[in-house]
């Protein structure tokens, strides 16, 4: 073998054009640019997620107001309700005690007897 560079190769064809080291550069490249391009898809599918969790989670969150919103409107509409009842049954208590005293203090007596004979136990 001498040494000149225009030499050919034990194959037939010059060291500069190996089709072997032609390939694997081309098969290099053409890996890299995949992985790139992977790399570029998935960077692109995790901002999508990223910003459809954030979407949800607003949503989430809006939801959570709304309800707690309805749930305290709900709690006081019941406890004003409550409070009316209370008021009414009270004023009709009194009433039946102005009117019936003997009566009332016989039925709380009763309601005080049964009331004490089942914490007895």
């Amino acid at each position: 073998m001498t040494d000149n560079p225009t030499a050919e190769s034990a194959f037939g064809g010059s060291p500069s054009h190996d089709p072997f080291q032609a390939a694997k550069a081309s098969a290099l490249k053409a890996a890299e640019e995949l992985r790139a391009a992977a790399a570029q898809k998935a960077s692109e599918f995790r901002s999508a997620a990223e910003a459809r969790a954030q979407q949800f989670r607003q949503s989430a969150e809006q939801k959570a107001s709304d309800l707690k919103e309805k749930a305290g409107e709900l709690a006081d509409q019941t406890f004003t309700e409550v409070r009316v009842r209370y008021d009414d049954l009270r004023a009709e208590a009194e009433k039946f005690a102005r009117e019936k005293p003997l009566q009332a203090l016989l039925t709380a007596f009763g309601i005080g007897f049964v009331v004490g004979a089942i914490l007895r136990r």
